[in-house]
C-alpha cells in the first residue's frame, strides 16, 4: 500500500523520534511535506498514517456537537484524532482550543506534544514554553517542554526545565497544597514525583542525558545518588535500567538484549535511543542499538 521509500507513520511518542536521531544530534525535519502525509522524518521521508478505526472520532465529534462549548469535549474530539494518527487534524483542532481558551494550558501542551510528534520542534517549544507558564508544575507540559528543547538542541534549556521539576518534589509548600485537593482530578504534578519512582526516574533520565550534553557531565552524575536496585518501577523500566547503566550497574550490551517492543509500546526506545546518546556522548563511539530497535519496530532499517 505504501510505496518503498514511504514509511507509515507510526504511534510517535516523543523518544522515538529522538530515536530517529540516531545520536547525530537535533535537527529539523527535512524537506517539504507531499500532499496527505502527516510529517516528513529527520531522514527526509515522508509519512503517512495507517488506516485506523473512525468510530472513536465519529462518537467524540457527536459528544462535542451536543455541547460545543464544552472545552473537554473539544480536547476529546481533538485527542481522538491524534489516537487515529490523524496528528494534523488534531493540531489543528487543539488550536481552535487554543484560541477560544487562551489559559487552559491543555490545549496547548497537547498541541505541543503532537508538534513533536510530526517533527515541528520549534513550534512544540513554543506552545509548550507557554503552556509551562500557565501550569509550571504540570509534570506532562514540563516533560514535552524539555524535551522539545532538547531536540532543538537546547541542552542548557532543557537541563533548567527539568531540573526545576524535579525541585518542585522536594518543594513542602507545593506537596502540601497538592495533598490538600487544590489540583484538579487526576492531575499529574512535578511534587507527584517525591513518591513516584516511575515518574522520577524518566525525569531525571531526560535530565541526566540533557546535562550531559551540556558538558556538564558532574553535575549530571549526581542526579544518580537516589538511583538504587529495588526501585518500586512498573511502568517506565526502560528509564531505570538507563539510569542505572550510566551509575555503572548495568552494561549497554544488557540494555540492548531486553526484548524488542511492539508497535504499540513505545517505551523501550528509552533505552534504544539512549544507549547510542550514552555511546556516542560519554564514549565518543557509535553504537547500533538503535538501529536494531527501529529495524523492529517497523520492519525497515533506519535511514
Amino acid at each position: 500500500m505504501h510505496r518503498a521509500r514511504v514509511s507509515p507513520l507510526r504511534r510517535v511518542a516523543p523518544l522515538v523520534v529522538a530515536l530517529t536521531l540516531a545520536g547525530c544530534g537535533p535537527r529539523h525535519a527535512g524537506g517539504p511535506r507531499p500532499r496527505g502525509a502527516e510529517a516528513v522524518s529527520l531522514q527526509g521521508e515522508a509519512l503517512f498514517a495507517p488506516p485506523m478505526p473512525t468510530a472513536p472520532v465519529v462518537s467524540a465529534d457527536s459528544a462535542l456537537a451536543a455541547s460545543p462549548d464544552d472545552p473537554d469535549r473539544l480536547l476529546a474530539a481533538a485527542t481522538a484524532r491524534a489516537n487515529a494518527w490523524r496528528f494534523r487534524d488534531a493540531i489543528a483542532m487543539y488550536g481552535r482550543g487554543a484560541e477560544r481558551w487562551p489559559n487552559d494550558a491543555r490545549f496547548l501542551r497537547f498541541r505541543g506534544h503532537r508538534y513533536i510528534t510530526v517533527r515541528q520542534f520549534a513550534d512544540a517549544a513554543t506552545d509548550l514554553d507557554r503552556a509551562a507558564q500557565l501550569d509550571s508544575t504540570n509534570f506532562d507540559v514540563v516533560y514535552h517542554q524539555g524535551l522539545a528543547h532538547f531536540l532543538l538542541g537546547h541542552f542548557d534549556r532543557a537541563a533548567a526545565i527539568y531540573l526545576k521539576c524535579l525541585g518542585f518534589s522536594e518543594n513542602e509548600a507545593l506537596r502540601a497544597r497538592e495533598a490538600s485537593g487544590a489540583y484538579r482530578k487526576g492531575y499529574r504534578s512535578c511534587m507527584r514525583m517525591a513518591t513516584n519512582d516511575d515518574d522520577r526516574v524518566s525525569m531525571t533520565d531526560w535530565a541526566w542525558r540533557a546535562l550531559v550534553r551540556a558538558g556538564r557531565r558532574a553535575e549530571a552524575d549526581r542526579l544518580l545518588a537516589p538511583v538504587r536496585e529495588g526501585m518500586a518501577i512498573s511502568t517506565n523500566r526502560s528509564y531505570y535500567e538507563n539510569l542505572m547503566m550510566y551509575k555503572g550497574l548495568r552494561t549497554p550490551s544488557r540494555c540492548c538484549r531486553r526484548p524488542a517492543p511492539t508497535r504499540s509500546d513505545s517505551r523501550p526506545a528509552a533505552t534504544r535511543w539512549d544507549t547510542t546518546s550514552w555511546s556516542a556522548a560519554i564514549r565518543r563511539a557509535p553504537s547500533r542499538c538503535s538501529n536494531a530497535w527501529w529495524t523492529a519496530r517497523t520492519g525497515r532499517g533506519s535511514a
